[in-house]
């Protein structure tokens, strides 16, 4: 099937798998959604317009935060003064790297090494993440995260899962130093120190054409240690509103979607969001986190190592 505006001969059948394997692979882990949908767009479907790929990338990986946001928030999962200061520096940081791309970016020769070395550093994360050292790290994480799980198992066989908001996220203070409690812990961090994150990472994603996930995640894990449970809602809201901001802005400044194309790409990721959420529990989280770290590796490598004249 030709799509025009993509300027490219695609199978349809082909979209949708693809969608399956980003919606998947995004759902399950919580990243790199964006990079696999750069990957197809650029190495697979072969698209040649990189301010075409950059938002076409990000509305790939909006399905996720569009279903996941109200279900996070009926369950308490959402620190909301977290995601409102994520959201406000996301919401500059989208506009200037946006900016920026779609000037600085605007060919495959200069996008493609600058998306490489990214993915190269996203793989290195990942690999850590996989590392006995990390887990150990993650003892009071682990902890609220079990908690959390075994109550609202209590809850659900008792029939009474609206008392969730009884062990969910209670703000304590909110200011410059904000804390809330979270399944019975209790956790503080800077306010301006969140901005900023929301801030950097989000000029990095929309000059990607990501969803950022893969640099909020562990901020707000490893650096300001909440548990899983809550990073998902918490960086999940705040993705919906950079990238949506991303988007606009690609296409105010003239970038172009291929709607068609998109349709069948977005079919397949509903799918596998579907199916990740029923399937993720049977598959140790471990194993997939280093299937990720050595495809993602590859992938870095074959885009960045070009500009010295190696191709693999």
């Amino acid at each position: 099937m030709h799509f025009p505006l993509a300027g490219v001969d695609a199978n349809p059948i082909f979209l949708v798998l693809w969608g399956v394997f980003i919606g998947y692979v995004f759902t399950s882990v919580g990243a790199a959604g964006g990079i696999l949908a750069g990957v197809g767009h650029m190495s697979i479907f072969g698209l040649k317009n990189a301010n075409m790929v950059k938002p076409m990338n990000q509305i790939l990986t909006l399905v996720t935060p569009i279903v996941g946001t109200p279900l996070y928030f009926r369950e308490r999962r959402v620190v909301i003064p977290t995601a409102i200061v994520l959201g406000l520096g996301g919401i500059i940081g989208a506009l200037i790297g946006s900016t920026l791309s779609h000037s600085l970016l605007k060919d495959m020769a200069t996008f493609k090494p600058f998306f490489g070395i990214v993915t190269l550093g996203i793989s290195f994360r990942i690999a850590y993440e996989c590392t006995n050292k990390f887990i150990n790290s993650q003892k009071k994480v682990k902890q609220a995260n079990d908690n959390f799980a075994k109550k609202v198992k209590e809850l659900s066989e008792q029939g009474k899962l609206s008392e969730i908001k009884e062990i969910g996220v209670k703000f304590q203070k909110t200011g410059i130093k904000n804390s809330f409690t979270f399944s019975g812990e209790e956790f503080t961090y800077n306010a301006i120190v969140v901005f900023i994150a929301g801030l950097l990472v989000a000029i990095l994603s929309a000059s990607l054409g990501v969803g950022g996930g893969f640099l909020l995640v562990p901020f707000m894990t490893s650096i300001l240690g909440f548990p899983m449970y809550i990073v998902a809602g918490t960086s999940t809201l705040s993705i919906l509103v950079s990238s949506s901001t991303s988007i606009l802005n690609y296409l105010s400044m003239g970038s172009s979607l291929d709607l068609t194309f998109l349709a069948f790409e977005l079919a397949g990721v509903a799918i596998g969001t579907v199916v990740a959420a029923r399937l993720s529990k049977y598959i140790n989280a471990r194993y997939m986190k280093m299937f990720l770290g050595v495809l993602l590796f590859y992938i870095g490598l074959k885009y960045f190592l070009p500009v010295f004249g190696i191709n693999i």
